[in-house]
């Protein structure tokens, strides 16, 4: 048992490094990451002319207004880690040299969603920090206890949802036999369910009501519900309250309470609105890990 919580351990530790290196990763990474330098300073800017609104801190609504770029952006760095995780060990042979040792498959599987959820939670607090760094030079301040507890929540939030789309990543890598369709088909996921989806959904439920699409009618039920399919949406709703960040989407029906950020309310409070939205974040990623961990075990990983 020890010696093989090691071998996860050690390939973790490659996984991460390799991660770490990777030509296509270290130029997504700086590219997330002057986009969210970018829309900091530019939240920054409107917080500090508008003021304060609601009770909330101005750092607080200075990073409300980043969800949507998180939202839109965060799923890619999960797509990142996850496109080529095994398609490209198979490819080169490199699979069945790490099986000629003392090594199992559920050791290399296990061993490379480790040191993905490394790296990926290395992004995020660098994103954080760096959000954080530039709130605080341009509005002024200090970050307190009740701030950061708010901001790590987020952050957490944040991990799991990019995590959905790492395990998407991965199975694909696992199931398709070239990295370059592996990243075609991330691509169009991405589209499809961070992009398009909001706008997809009222056309459809537009389509099958026969309705225009507009609050109180049959399409706009059709599409709340539709939208329960996107986890773009469970996470708009806990960040910020709103039905889908998407574009073209249902963005206009904010919840009462408008999300982790509204401090007129407890983070009890918010947890007893959003908790399905939460249980979803949570839990859709462990089954996107199993499905692959089950996938990569039945796999044929033969060059």
């Amino acid at each position: 048992m020890k010696k093989s919580l090691n071998n996860s351990i050690t390939i973790a530790q490659k996984e991460f490094a390799d991660n770490i290196w990777s030509p296509v990763f270290l130029l997504l990474l700086i590219t997330f990451t002057l986009i969210v330098f970018t829309y900091s300073y530019q939240n920054g800017l409107k917080v500090e002319r508008v003021g304060l609104q609601d009770g909330t801190s101005l750092l607080l609504n200075g990073f409300a207004g980043l969800a949507k770029i998180m939202g839109f952006f965060a799923p890619l760095i999960g797509f990142a880690l996850g496109f080529d995780a095994v398609v490209k060990e198979k490819k080169s042979g490199s699979l069945n040299v790490l099986l000629t040792h003392p090594v199992f498959r559920d050791n290399i599987i296990s061993g490379k969603i480790l040191g993905s959820f490394l790296t990926l939670a290395l992004v995020i607090v660098i994103s954080t920090l760096i959000s954080i760094g530039t709130l605080l030079l341009i509005i002024g301040g200090t970050l307190n206890g009740f701030e950061l507890g708010r901001i790590a929540v987020f952050s957490i939030i944040t991990f799991f949802y990019s995590i959905i789309f790492m395990g998407i990543g991965v199975i694909l890598s696992i199931v398709v036999k070239d990295a370059a369709d592996s990243l075609v088909y991330n691509v169009v996921v991405w589209f499809v369910l961070c992009i398009l989806f909001g706008a997809i959904v009222i056309a459809i439920a537009t389509i099958i009501t026969g309705q225009p699409f507009g609050i109180g009618t049959s399409s706009f039920e059709l599409a709340l519900n539709m939208a329960n399919i996107s986890p773009l949406h469970h996470y708009a709703e806990a960040t910020v309250g709103r039905v889908d960040l998407s574009w073209g989407g249902i963005g206009f029906a904010d919840a009462s309470i408008k999300g982790i950020f509204d401090t007129r309310f407890t983070l009890f409070q918010w947890f007893g609105e959003f908790w399905m939205n939460l249980t979803v974040l949570i839990v859709t990623p462990i089954i996107l890990l199993i499905i692959a961990f089950i996938a990569f075990l039945r796999k044929d990983i033969s060059t």
